[in-house]
């Protein structure tokens, strides 16, 4: 029996690998096919399979386009992000974060929310909220991701391979088991 990550990240390199012979035939590509494409990491729902992609239904508009265009232009890096995005257009990258946005994305809280975590949100609650649902249309939502993913955020930001100002402030005061405390709580509540 295959390992569940290596299936899931085998599944996302034949995706990628799609996506360019796709790209190469039609370089504006429908709606239909993009998300295809984004499917085979992200999931057929948009919430990611493996712990350690982002869930995208749901998430803000605005957030989704700014980190499309940064993984284009390459000021953020992921190996098969860079691959997908080079061939989407300004207006590909527009349909997909407007689709994304406008989907439903609900969770159930957990029955035991990591109570150290809820200490440690007390860094994040201006931007993200109180709920994990920011206001702000360039800040994502933390409510419901994965939990890997966000951990995994916060050290990019604390390393200070992934750029934001104000989260190298927040990230580098955090310890490790802060940064784990705080990806399980966000993980953990619910989204209604």
């Amino acid at each position: 029996m295959m390992d569940p990550i290596l299936k899931s990240f085998l599944r996302c390199v034949i995706a990628v690998t799609g996506s360019l012979l796709l790209s190469q035939v039609s370089l504006a590509a429908d709606i239909e096919k993009l998300v295809m494409t984004c499917n085979a990491c992200h999931g057929q729902n948009s919430v990611a399979q493996n712990n350690a992609w982002p869930n995208l239904a749901g998430q803000k508009q605005g957030y989704l386009a700014l980190q499309l265009y940064a993984f284009k232009d390459g000021s953020r890096k992921n190996p098969l992000m860079d691959n997908v995005v080079n061939s989407l257009s300004d207006k590909d990258i527009q349909d997909l974060a407007s689709y994304y946005a406008g989907l439903a994305f609900s969770k159930p809280a957990a029955e035991h929310l990591n109570a150290a975590g809820q200490n440690v949100r007390a860094n994040c609650v201006s931007c993200h909220g109180m709920n994990g649902q920011t206001v702000n249309d360039t800040w994502p939502n933390l409510a419901g991701q994965n939990q890997d993913y966000l951990y995994q955020q916060l050290i990019s930001f604390s390393n200070k391979s992934r750029d934001s100002i104000i989260m190298h402030e927040i990230a580098k005061v955090l310890s490790d088991q802060q940064m784990k405390d705080v990806a399980e709580y966000y993980q953990q509540i619910g989204i209604e």
